[in-house]
């Protein structure tokens, strides 16, 4: 391989949708005139985090032109809102996931909820929490403790300072916001989080 094969497949675009990447939408609606941010609890029969908070979205299929045609799509399937009637706002950061790829937010505009109709094989049920009580309240904060153990075929013994990596341990913070009987956490809340840190700018 010469420089100029690397630089061909360094130009050469990526079309390629990784298999476990997702994409959200932070949907926003507007009630009596104050607005609020809308949230779905999964399906309790759903095998994954079944009655669990989060927001509507799904895994990109390679059919999906891109990320945002994947959320919109995901959005109709879960609520029955079409792409009409949903204006886009701004991308958001990805979140990177171990366990399920990356992640890709939107920040959205529902012009009218008045026609949702939840998929009850997916959304149990939906609520909102006002925009301007999330400004008001901040989340609670919890740590987890994570460990990393060296798994099958890791070749520990062939790498320097091979101790710093036997049993390493470190916390990481989970936020929870609570509204009513809901809590909002996980990948949801640190979405949630970084939508809020924009607001208070």
């Amino acid at each position: 391989m010469n420089l100029e094969e690397i630089k061909q497949k360094l130009h050469t675009p990526n079309n390629r949708k990784p298999a476990r990447d997702a994409a959200v939408l932070l949907p926003l609606v507007s009630i009596k005139g104050d607005i609020h941010v809308l949230f779905q609890v999964r399906a309790l029969t759903l095998n994954a985090q079944p009655g669990e908070t989060c927001f509507p979205g799904g895994r990109i299929d390679q059919s999906d032109e891109h990320a945002q045609a994947a959320a919109l799509r995901e959005f109709y399937e879960e609520f029955g809102i079409p792409e009409k009637d949903v204006n886009v706002l701004a991308p958001m950061s990805k979140i990177e996931s171990p366990r399920r790829g990356l992640i890709h937010p939107f920040i959205a505009y529902i012009h009218s909820i008045d026609h949702i109709q939840p998929n009850k094989d997916e959304v149990d049920d939906w609520f909102t929490i006002p925009v301007s009580h999330l400004l008001s309240h901040e989340p609670e904060v919890g740590y987890v403790d994570v460990t990393i153990s060296p798994g099958a075929n890791f070749p520990i013994d062939r790498i320097p300072n091979a101790r710093a990596y036997r049993e390493k341990q470190y916390s990481t913070a989970e936020y929870f916001y609570r509204y009513e009987d809901h809590m909002v956490w996980g990948l949801t809340a640190r979405i949630l989080q970084e939508f809020i840190s924009l607001m208070k700018r």
